[in-house]
């Protein structure tokens, strides 16, 4: 299974967090994923959260075409705005969207055989945000890929 960073690590980017809430198989990862692994953090009264995912990909031609399919899936979410993100792998993306009154910023990376994930929920949208979660997303990237 895939390691993803721990409380302590995450709370170094996202302070407000303050306990691990739920961790367990990955929703989003597509059929052919060999491994999944979903972590969410949150605050006490679950208003900011910090949700990290990883699949594993038997190749890296697996893992490239689940990443087109999360990358078009969250394309095709009303309301998401594409935002530019620093390259974490072969390939990231990134994007906002606001659904039922919360306001998601999440990342996408594609590096060799895994899909990382990183999203934040009840987080403003500035771009130091923005900053903090593409550093912790490459903080997990590096955990994966000593």
């Amino acid at each position: 299974m895939s390691s993803v960073l721990d409380l302590t690590a995450v709370r170094s980017y996202f302070p407000a967090v303050t306990r691990l809430a739920q961790t367990g198989a990955g929703t989003t990862a597509q059929s052919n994923s060999t491994s999944t692994r979903s972590v969410f953090y949150e605050n006490g009264s679950g208003s900011k959260r910090v949700t990290i995912s990883v699949d594993r990909y038997g190749s890296a031609a697996d893992a490239a075409s689940a990443y087109a399919v999360a990358l078009k899936k969250s394309e095709e979410v009303p309301g998401f705005k594409s935002i530019k993100v620093p390259n974490l792998g072969r390939r990231t993306f990134g994007g906002i969207v606001t659904m039922k009154g919360e306001t998601h910023i999440g990342l996408g990376a594609l590096s060799g055989n895994l899909v990382v994930g990183a999203t934040l929920a009840g987080f403003d949208t500035s771009s130091a945000t923005v900053s903090k979660l593409v550093s912790m997303s490459r903080a997990e990237v590096a955990l994966l890929n000593p």
